[in-house]
């Protein structure tokens, strides 16, 4: 006989023998109480009452057969639970790996902690007491950091060391604004060449280029190269990278200075919103030093072999402040347009392009020497 299964809110299926209905019941598609309909008769009986009837004339009944319980997925809590259980251990402060000490020489995290948090700290130290000055020379003796550490291993040189390149960056930064100060107080005063000056505010673009070349990009390129100079006349066993490493070094420090000091007052005067005074504060200490620094870079490549080949210095000086002071000029005279970004690209490929050449140069250069009678 089999029997149909009237599960409540469902349609009814089969007819079953009692076997599948007992495998029903086993993998817990029926219940006990689930009612069933007899495919003949139409007798509606419950499982566990039809197991029994059918069991009662038996020698040997078989007994109610017991369901295994259903294994449902546990829910959402209860593995989040499970997971968080698992997971405090490594959550937690690890004690064990703290009192070992081995996290301690993993410097690269501590490098990357030191980079990201050095702003935030430097805040917190100066920032919340009002020193705001100092805080602003410590945010871009930080940019001074990172752009050294770009440039020395985007441009490894030999033979570089800490006391030379802290003389380039510092002694750049200081002497180039008191050599500025004299110049712009007397030649820039009481020479013709105080008709420049007025030209940096015309209104003929060639009038401004022509200012802003002569006016400002000689002098500064000039008073960057003299740090230059100096470093040269200390050592003459520099190799042209290292000659290169020292003249971004220059600029760079020349660059943040002239940040900062603009910070405190032509950044304002010189733009009339919040929005242009902050982005201008940006640029100084990011963007402007570095060109400082690629302009710097290229006089002293030229300066640099200006010092191996004497013979042509004069020539080799004059591409050592004529081309950085012209790209200067240039990118001063039209740093809020689309020409300034290409100017600036320009500077750096041209950086790159004459280090690139550097064997070709000197191939020249001892060409033409002079042969000794």
């Amino acid at each position: 006989m089999r029997y149909y299964s009237l599960i409540p809110g469902q349609r009814q299926t089969g007819p079953w023998t009692l076997d599948e209905l007992k495998s029903l019941y086993l993998e817990g598609s029926i219940g006990p109480n689930t009612p069933l309909e007899s495919e003949e008769s139409r007798e509606r009986i419950r499982f566990q009452e039809l197991w029994h009837r059918l069991q009662g004339g038996a020698e040997n009944p078989a007994p109610f057969p017991e369901a295994e319980p259903i294994l449902r997925p546990p829910g959402f809590a209860r593995r989040a639970g499970e997971d968080l259980q698992s997971l405090t251990p490594h959550l937690l402060v690890p004690w064990a790996e703290f009192k070992s000490g081995n996290w301690l020489r993993h410097r690269r995290a501590f490098l990357i902690a030191a980079v990201g948090l050095m702003p935030l700290m430097i805040i917190a130290a100066l920032g919340e007491s009002g020193n705001f000055d100092q805080a602003y020379w410590a945010i871009a003796l930080y940019f001074s950091v990172l752009w050294a550490a770009f440039f020395y291993h985007a441009y490894p040189a030999p033979s570089v060391n800490l006391k030379d390149a802290a003389f380039c960056f510092f002694g750049s930064a200081l002497s180039c604004s008191l050599i500025l100060w004299i110049l712009y107080r007397t030649v820039y005063t009481y020479t013709p060449a105080k008709h420049l000056l007025p030209w940096l505010e015309s209104a003929s673009l060639l009038k401004q280029w022509f200012a802003f070349v002569f006016a400002v990009g000689v002098p500064e390129e000039l008073c960057k190269a003299s740090v230059l100079v100096l470093m040269f006349q200390r050592k003459d066993d520099l190799l042209p990278h290292t000659i290169l490493f020292y003249g971004l070094l220059a600029g760079l420090g020349f660059g943040i200075y002239e940040g900062v000091r603009y910070q405190f007052g032509f950044n304002w005067d010189y733009n009339h919103s919040i929005k242009s005074y902050y982005l201008l504060n940006v640029l100084r200490l990011t963007s402007l030093p570095f060109l400082h620094s690629v302009w710097t870079g290229i006089a002293a490549y030229f300066l640099g072999f200006a010092l191996r080949y004497p013979e042509r210095q004069r020539g080799l000086w004059i591409c050592a402040i004529g081309l950085p002071a012209l790209l200067h000029g240039t990118y001063n005279t039209f740093s809020r347009s689309g020409i300034g970004v290409l100017t600036a690209v320009i500077s750096v490929l041209a950086l790159n392009l004459y280090l690139a050449q550097s064997m070709e140069l000197e191939k020249t250069l001892h060409a033409g020497r002079p042969k000794s009678a």
